[in-house]
């Protein structure tokens, strides 16, 4: 008798049967075909509800696109903050966004094509207006928000939307409810046709029509007198969407202060979520400074810090304003461009005459986005400034002062000149200490400045306008220090001018008036002789007296 085993009250010596394989197979396929099955409710039930996971499901993996949990949609922390912004702005929260993203980010696969598309879906009675640069762009998106919500996902996601007979055309989608989205290019007359939400996407096409002020006024008639009066109401939401080409673009108009067109009361009611390529202090999204914003896909190098800086070096202007979001002025009130001289490595002259000047966020007065500048350069024979070095951070007061070290370090200079309080009252007891701390030592000249700071910068703007400050083209610093100075009296910061404004008094009061250029090269030593061998023991006294001084 067999016996029994008393947990499975099954014979001791029963075995299962062996299912075929083709059964086995089944089974779990059916099993899958149930998980898959699930997960795909709960995915369309989020996309529903939320933008990302509505992008991601609507753009399904090639490779397996039963699978809702796979999709070719490659988001990133920008991409994923961009649909944060997008939800908030469907829902009334944001009413009024300024997006600006470097090229080739996705900014348009976002706002122009997937959003409309969404915002139809969770209400297809709304009225949408996307304008691009021309209308060839705009009925591209129009074709592609087609497209999208002719998908099968679409369809399970929002099952009761769909286009009214002969409603599908590419500039111009109809459904069913009533609601319209109108795609169309920058100057079209939009009479009889409103807009619940109002979508601007770079209406500027290229650095041509970005240099023409007809083009750029142009574009802000239509955007002022044409499509913001089409919204439904006050609170009906308006995005824009810019890779920045011009300072007076429109989205230049809307926040620069010193914008002969900017509106306070406007540009108030706006979010602007600025992403630049590499980030820079209070970055957003809280990279380090220098980080890429989209350094890899799917593993693989994207646009990362090597890709960025080939760009960067390529056209310094236009990756500031392009891929930077900060854009620079054509022209300033005290420094012209066309005076200002850039050279390359094999450009720099030998036996500069070294100098150092500095300007310190200090003071109670010093506003929270200021920064520190520490400037490095060399005099050459003929009296030109040659700009070398350039520190320019929002540091701390102990690591400012390892700077400084470091540059007096390596560029001996033979003076270092700084606002009268800025050391002294401020980084002197410290720089001091780390002075003797590192036996590294230099001269310091506290400078009285005038209180008008164009006044300070008169001698600088002077040399410059001589052609006789030469900046490095190629150093990361250089073309937001031009910006900077071109802005200049009525740009946000001044902390370069400043430091480089140093630069001119120091010089001024080292060169008597009245001198030529002639004079004042001859009266140089040449270099090996007696006088120069004379004016090299009389650097080397004046350096073991500010040794033993600490530097004062």
């Amino acid at each position: 008798m067999a016996r029994i085993d008393p947990r499975t009250g099954k014979r001791k010596d029963w075995t299962p049967p062996v299912k075929p394989e083709a059964e086995r197979k089944a089974e779990r396929e059916k099993a899958v075909a149930l998980i898959r099955a699930l997960d795909r409710e709960e995915i369309v039930t989020e996309a529903r509800e939320r933008f990302m996971p509505f992008v991601r499901f609507t753009m399904p993996d090639p490779q397996d696109p039963d699978d809702a949990k796979r999709s070719a949609y490659d988001d990133q922390d920008f991409h994923r903050a961009i649909g944060l912004a997008l939800e908030k702005v469907e829902r009334g929260d944001m009413p009024f966004l300024i997006l600006t993203v470097p090229p080739r980010h996705g900014k348009s696969q976002l706002t122009s094509r997937h959003f409309p598309a969404w915002l139809l879906g969770r209400d297809p009675r709304r009225h949408i207006v996307v304008a691009a640069h021309t209308d060839n762009l705009a009925e591209d998106f129009g074709a592609d928000v087609r497209n999208i919500m002719s998908m099968p996902q679409y369809k399970q996601v929002f099952p009761e939307v769909a286009f009214q007979r002969g409603g599908n055309a590419k500039n111009r989608l109809q459904t069913t409810k009533g609601g319209l989205a109108f795609f169309v290019g920058r100057g079209t007359a939009l009479i009889g046709r409103g807009a619940d939400f109002l979508i601007l996407d770079d209406l500027i096409k290229n650095a041509e029509e970005a240099r023409s002020a007809a083009v750029r006024e142009e574009v802000w008639e239509w955007v002022v007198k044409v499509a913001m009066t089409r919204r439904m109401s006050a609170r009906s939401p308006v995005v824009i969407i810019m890779q920045r080409w011009h300072e007076d673009d429109p989205v230049g108009r809307i926040t620069d202060p010193t914008n002969p067109k900017h509106d306070p009361i406007l540009a108030s009611k706006f979010k602007i979520i600025d992403l630049p390529a590499l980030a820079v202090d209070d970055d957003p999204l809280g990279r380090p400074k220098g980080r890429a914003l989209w350094p890899l896909s799917k593993g693989q190098p994207k646009f990362d810090e090597e890709f960025l800086e080939q760009q960067r070096r390529l056209d310094p202007t236009g990756f500031h304003a392009l891929y930077q979001q900060q854009p620079s002025a054509v022209d300033g009130t005290l420094f012209l461009r066309d005076n200002i001289r850039l050279y390359g490595p094999d450009d720099l002259p030998a036996n500069l005459t070294p100098y150092c000047t500095s300007d310190h966020a200090v003071g109670e007065d010093r506003k929270k986005h200021d920064a520190s500048v520490l400037l490095g350069g060399g005099l050459d024979r003929g009296n030109n400034l040659w700009l070398t070095n350039c520190i320019w951070e929002r540091w701390a007061t102990d690591r400012i002062v390892e700077a400084m070290l470091d540059m007096a370090q390596e560029l001996n200079p033979l003076i270092w000149a700084a606002e009268r309080g800025h050391i002294s009252k401020s980084i002197g007891p410290f720089l001091r200490k780390r002075m003797h701390e590192r036996n590294i030592f230099f001269p310091l000249r506290e400078i009285t400045p005038s209180e008008n700071k164009e006044v300070r910068a008169q001698a600088i703007a002077g040399r410059v306008a001589q052609g006789k400050v030469f900046f490095p083209r190629h150093a990361a610093w250089t073309e937001r220090a031009i910006d900077e100075l071109l802005k200049f009296p009525n740009g946000r910061n001044d902390d370069f001018v400043d430091a480089l404004a140093y630069f001119g008094i120091l010089l001024q009061s080292m060169f008597a008036p009245g001198r030529s250029e002639a004079e004042k090269a001859a009266a140089q030593p040449k270099t090996g002789s007696y006088a120069w061998i004379k004016a090299m023991q009389r650097r080397q006294e004046r350096d073991d007296q500010i040794r033993q001084g600490g530097g004062y």
